[in-house]
């Protein structure tokens, strides 16, 4: 397709469709890396969104080593490119099969045959960017291999045949050629993931061209600004900017957001998250970029952009720990106009006039550089660089206006500080210290700036009777609550509708809002946005019995989202579906908290928990886990009809929406399983000897159809109840599971007949029995007993789940 085929249409859908993401050396370290990231790009991708690739692990490095080792004696080089020749198909072996991993070895090998001639001299390579081109071509085609090998529609695209530079230090792209090329390539093919290279261009002479540190990024929001994209996403070991380095202070705090200015403001003062590069091509007005981990995706991701109004607030708290200054003789004039041309911008710079002389701060990664200029100038004695010292600073929109501010210079004021200094812009105060850092003196400075409470946002889904009665507990102890943590409910959803303000709504009048706010949603399309949220931590609370949401488990813990459940349909899946939640809630390290599937508010998992931790072996569980089957059993007496019982617990709502879930004893099961699982059991549904209560020709019925046939089941009922009355006993549905010395497991559910003094037949209606024996409790049993249904007992339950999570969360600040 030429140029001239490309309407304003088309390029317009390409911006408003595509979105770039990026994934640096480290995350593509090995085989595991890349199938983590190839999960990543089919979950948080969009069909036709773009992904650009850096050289895989150290592999820019290895071929440095080989240009290097080239130039000396011996066969180093030969030894170094067979060591990285087998890296590099050993990932293709690894991760393809078939013709895949045919046609992509088969490339290797030419790869490599190119590199023998040029290491025999049989080929001349000039430029060394050609060879380390090599790097970022060999992990965009393997990516996009193993992408077609899991069924994702992916190709891959050579930079070069669309980036255009000029070759300069820095090369200056040839933006209209490059926008059009790259059109060309990605407008025809929505639907396709094209995998791209980074760090690489092409020279205005054919020549390969790298685009120098930090490349990759650079090229994400190039190609990006190119196609006038909304969102840029950086992937890499960190998840998103905090407020500190954590690698140096304890209990940093992940930033949800940063303006612009702060970001290149942090970048120039050497954070190792972004560089300033990065910013340069960026439509500031349109782009947002998000920094995400590839490593723990969840939604502690920092968003950059264009966020105005923001209140004054220090945001983060940097350091280096070694900077470089240089006292300028300002009698010198020449030499201080050739600093004043000087491209490269200090840290700091101050000027004392008493005694003639400038003073510029540069990192020390800037030393090399700087010390080469200058002795191209011929500076001599102008010049004199001093060692020993450091930085400090806080950035932060509107930082004089703050209290960190004053709190900075305070404490400062203890420490030898050369030249403290407030920035141009307002958004950093920078002190230069005459000393060594260490991590103590960098914790206490951080936890005097920054005491900021975490945040927890909270989507509910399922505005039933469950939903009203949690909403109404949550808005009457909020207050308690926000002590621990910032708790807002940033959404509520039922299956067709959701209100969602990520400021929090309004629960004062709730249910009129959610009528007037509310919009139709997706849930699957609301995943991509939900990680955007501006909070620490994400919760979803299911009180729904959906088996649609429960299916979604996996995809909400791998964006980042905790889940409490009142929905039994996820711990009671398939075995399949089961091990895939646990394997995905682990590996995302998110907590999944659901007391109320079994026993309502009763702390049944947790003194199963306790037992378990102890040292304690369960050896069986039995009881009555309905409080619906209670209620109804326990009223269920001579001259009272068993469907008078049933519609009056529909009513109530005491039963599942579909009577015919506890009837058939599906709910039993739900719960006998979850039990089961919970300490450690494999047990699926056809493992479990079901006996329901439901006519197999009721079973498939319209429920409003079953609801009218209802009368049908009092006969069978009702001769059930005579039965058991002749040896003095009554029906009870009962649930059990024992488990063997040899750890076989028997469980059972349906009706047995109890004498008419046991304790399981004298239940008050709607309570709930479990009795436990274990080890320790063998010949007397641990029994747990009490309400088993009921709206406000559920929402009990939920909100006690809710104040773990936060007990989880801030331990684990």
């Amino acid at each position: 397709m030429t140029t001239t085929q490309l309407t304003e249409e088309q390029k317009q859908a390409v911006a408003d469709s595509v979105q770039v993401h990026k994934f640096g050396g480290s995350s593509l370290a090995d085989a595991f890396c890349y199938r983590r990231v190839a999960r990543i790009v089919t979950e948080y991708a969009g069909a036709s969104d773009l992904v650009v690739v850096s050289a895989a692990g150290d592999t820019t490095n290895r071929i440095l080593a080989i240009i290097n080792a080239k130039a000396q004696p011996g066969d180093t080089a030969s030894i170094l490119l067979d060591q990285l020749e087998s890296f590099q198909q050993g990932l293709i072996t690894e991760l393809l099969s078939g013709n895949l991993q045919q046609q992509l070895l088969q490339q290797s090998q030419q790869d490599f045959a190119r590199w023998r001639r040029w290491l025999a001299c049989d080929e001349t390579i000039s430029h060394n960017a050609e060879l380390l081109s090599y790097g970022e071509l060999w992990s965009a085609r393997l990516l996009s291999a193993l992408l077609q090998k899991q069924g994702t529609r992916a190709d891959h695209i050579d930079a070069r045949d669309f980036l255009l530079a000029a070759d300069a230090p820095e090369p200056v792209i040839q933006v209209e050629h490059s926008r059009e090329k790259l059109l060309q390539r990605v407008a025809p093919h929505s639907g396709t993931r094209f995998i791209v290279t980074g760090f690489i261009a092409r020279g205005l002479h054919g020549e390969s061209l790298t685009l120098g540190r930090n490349g990759s990024d650079y090229s994400a929001t190039l190609v990006g600004s190119l196609l006038d994209t909304r969102q840029v996403t950086i992937w890499k070991d960190v998840a998103g900017v905090y407020s500190a380095d954590p690698r140096k202070v304890e209990r940093v705090v992940s930033l949800p957001t940063l303006d612009w200015t702060e970001a290149e403001e942090l970048a120039r003062l050497g954070s190792p998250v972004l560089h300033p590069r990065t910013f340069q091509p960026v439509d500031r007005q349109r782009m947002v970029i998000s920094v995400r981990s590839s490593l723990k995706v969840e939604n502690q991701q920092t968003r950059i952009g264009q966020f105005q109004n923001t209140q004054p607030r220090g945001k983060v708290f940097t350091s280096l720990s070694e900077v470089v200054l240089f006292k300028v003789e300002l009698h010198d004039k020449a030499l201080v106009k050739r600093l004043d041309e000087l491209e490269l911008e200090p840290l700091v710079s101050w000027t004392e006039p008493e005694n003639h002389q400038q003073y510029l701060v540069f990192h020390q990664n800037h030393l090399d550089y700087l010390t080469g200029w200058l002795d191209s100038l011929g500076a001599g004695d102008a010049i004199t660089q001093i060692r020993g010292y450091s930085m400090l600073a806080i950035v932060g929109n509107r930082i004089q206006e703050t209290d960190q501010f004053s709190t900075f210079k305070l404490q400062l004021s203890e420490q030898k500080v050369r030249r403290f200094a407030l920035t141009q812009n307002g958004d950093s105060a920078v002190a230069i210290l005459e000393q060594k850092l260490d991590n103590r003196l960098l914790n206490r400075l951080h936890s005097q700036l920054f005491n900021y409470r975490r945040s927890l946002g909270v989507l509910v889904i399922g505005r039933g009777n469950i939903g009203t009665a949690w909403l109404e507990l949550f808005r009457q102890q909020r207050d308690r609550i926000n002590q621990v943590m910032d708790v807002r409910v940033m959404g509520i959803a039922n299956s067709r509708r959701l209100w969602l303000d990520y400021n929090g709504v309004e629960l004062t009048q709730w249910a009129e809002d959610f009528d007037r706010l509310a919009r139709p949603y997706v849930l699957t399309e609301l995943l991509r946005e939900l990680p955007n949220a501006p909070y620490d931590e994400l919760v979803v609370i299911d009180l729904t019995d959906a088996k649609q949401v429960a299916q979604l488990y996996p995809s909400l813990f791998a964006n980042g989202l905790h889940i409490i459940s009142a929905n039994k349909r996820a711990g009671s899946a398939d075995e399949a579906l089961y091990r895939e939640i646990r394997t995905i809630q682990h590996e995302y390290k998110r907590e999944w908290l659901y007391n109320t599937t079994v026993g309502a508010g009763l702390p049944l998992n947790y003194a199963i928990n306790d037992l378990r931790n102890s040292g304690d072996e369960i050896r069986s569980i039995s009881g009555i886990f309905s409080g619906t089957m209670s209620w109804l059993f326990e009223n269920f007496t001579k001259g009272v009809t068993f469907s008078s019982l049933v519609k009056e617990a529909k009513e109530r709502g005491y039963s599942e929406p579909d009577p015919r879930e506890d009837l058939s004893c599906q709910d039993l099961v739900r719960k006998l399983l979850i039990l089961a699982r919970e300490i450690g059991l494999k047990l699926d549904w056809q493992d479990i000897e079901v006996k329901s209560l439901v006519p197999e020709h009721l079973r498939d019925l319209p429920l409003s159809e079953f609801m009218q046939r209802l009368s049908e089941l009092d006969e069978p009922m009702t001769a059930m109840l005579d039965e058991a009355a002749k040896d003095g006993k009554v029906p009870r549905l009962l649930a059990s599971f024992t488990v063997s010395d040899e750890q076989r497991v028997t469980a059972q559910v349906g009706i047995e007949y109890i004498p008419e003094g046991d304790m399981l037949a004298n239940l008050i209606p709607g309570e709930n029995i479990f009795v436990i024996y274990t080890d320790w409790y063998s010949e007397m049993p641990l029994v747990i007993s009490g309400p088993g249904a009921g709206k406000h007992v559920t929402a009990g339950g939920v909100q006690s789940d809710l104040n773990q999570l936060l007990s989880k969360l801030a331990v684990g600040a």
